[in-house]
């Protein structure tokens, strides 16, 4: 959150009603809220996981203040005992999460919630908007990463954003999901991300030639220097370029490389490559962007397109082609009782949960295992396992910190793993399951 605000009042308002009825009922007892994605966009192969460690920062000052507490009075619907209670209210319970930068699929507990039922209920719609945008963003910029096969990908989306603060997150979530840097400055600050730019069309409209806007960004930045090249026409301006081949030798410019930004991009990166070649100048690297995805760079790469790196911007930063998940935050037990729900294609599995995944000998994905959270669970057979939920928060302090470079890291193993959705649930879960259900018919049908 950007703005000077206090984000206790970042919910939905049925939050509040219920909490207060919770309130005046004296409804206090442990409540237990599975956080999972319900189903996957047909163009989603698996999702990976971003957003935790601003979401529990965010968290830990989850607070209201006093000019929150005076507007909730004006809307005349909460009693003073309960505006009381909301004044010292924070968040003292216990979060459980799949690591930052995990492939996960649908329908498993990414995170389970463990506190009282007003607490545990208050954070609902704060809990998913946080970790959804980055969840979704970072597994839209996996997907690019994975087609540009080592190429470096940067992000170019800010502008196109759905505002400020999701530029932010946008630069964070690509960044994790293997992205080589973002245009994003004030991201760059918040997160230590490397920025990266090169010029506008703008700029070169402001000079009364191409050769001379070259010229003079290149004497101010002669270590650096990356030339769009697309205003006008592309092979035009290549062709200057050679001719300043010697103006950039006189003044010791390094020309890294030029940008093409619309257009063939694979027909008129092969030109240019070609005319750079001719004129000794092979050390000049292409930059190709403008409404570049994962399909987009594919198609470049299959046409053998000469490119040494990407910008993408719009169709990553809204994930154009799947531009939100079906993330529910769901109560699965109340005061040590299983709950669940028996909603058409809302169907959820009852009690707090495990999540285990299992490798094979050559640290390949083999399956998820869901299972209750206290459940005894025999892995030995298996080379390789562990309980993806871990504990991050406890009693108002944050236990996760994990840099933006070890979940990089993370994600660049996981790419190597071959993820296919393989779930398994445990015996326990469907028993309980199928218990629960048989009480509910029986009740249903005897009242």
């Amino acid at each position: 959150m950007l703005f000077n605000t206090s984000i206790g009042l970042f919910l939905d308002f049925y939050e509040l009603t219920m909490a207060q009825v919770y309130f005046e009922r004296n409804l206090f007892g442990k409540a237990t809220f599975s956080l999972s994605i319900r189903t996957r966009p047909k163009n989603r192969p698996f999702f990976l996981f971003a957003g935790l460690e601003p979401f529990l920062k965010l968290l830990k000052n989850f607070k209201f203040k006093e000019t929150d507490l005076e507007y909730l009075e004006s809307l005349k619907i909460f009693k003073l005992s309960f505006l009381d209670y909301l004044k010292n209210f924070s968040f003292k319970g216990s979060i459980r999460c799949i690591p930052e930068g995990t492939i996960f699929f649908e329908n498993e507990p990414i995170c389970e919630v463990e506190s009282d039922l007003i607490s545990a209920q208050i954070i609902e719609t704060f809990i998913i908007s946080t970790l959804h945008i980055e969840t979704l963003i970072a597994t839209k910029a996996l997907l690019c990463v994975k087609e540009a096969k080592g190429i470096p990908i940067f992000d170019f989306s800010a502008r196109r954003t759905h505002g400020i603060d999701s530029s932010l997150h946008v630069a964070r979530a690509s960044y994790i999901a293997g992205f080589s840097g973002t245009s994003n400055v004030l991201a760059g600050k918040l997160w230590n991300i490397p920025v990266v730019g090169t010029m506008a069309h703008s700029f070169v409209e402001v000079f009364s030639s191409e050769e001379e806007a070259f010229k003079a960004f290149s004497k101010t930045y002669p270590d650096r220097t990356i030339l769009l090249i697309d205003t006008y026409d592309t092979i035009n301006a290549t062709k200057k370029i050679i001719k300043l081949k010697n103006f950039f030798e006189e003044n010791k410019i390094f020309l890294k490389g030029v940008r093409i930004d619309s257009g063939d991009l694979a027909e008129l990166s092969k030109k240019v490559r070609k005319i750079l070649d001719k004129g000794s100048l092979k050390e000049v690297q292409i930059f190709l962007s403008g409404s570049l995805d994962e399909k987009e760079i594919k198609k470049l790469l299959k046409a053998k397109t000469p490119v040494s790196g990407f910008g993408v911007g719009t169709k990553m930063g809204v994930s154009e082609d799947a531009p939100y998940f079906e993330m529910g935050y769901k109560l699965v037990e109340y005061e040590g009782k299983p709950c669940f729900k028996l909603s058409p294609k809302k169907e959820l599995l009852p009690g707090s949960k495990s999540l285990y995944r299992i490798w094979d000998e050559k640290d390949q994905f083999l399956f998820d295992l869901i299972t209750l959270k206290d459940e005894p669970v025999d892995l030995s057979s298996y080379p390789k396992s562990t309980n993806l939920l871990n504990l991050v928060y406890k009693e108002d302090k944050i236990l996760y910190h994990e840099s933006l470079e070890n979940i990089r890291l993370r994600v660049k193993e996981e790419l190597k793993r071959n993820y296919k959705k393989r779930i398994k649930i445990s015996k326990a879960i469907k028993e309980l399951y199928k218990h629960l259900k048989r009480e509910f018919l029986y009740f249903k049908e005897n009242t």
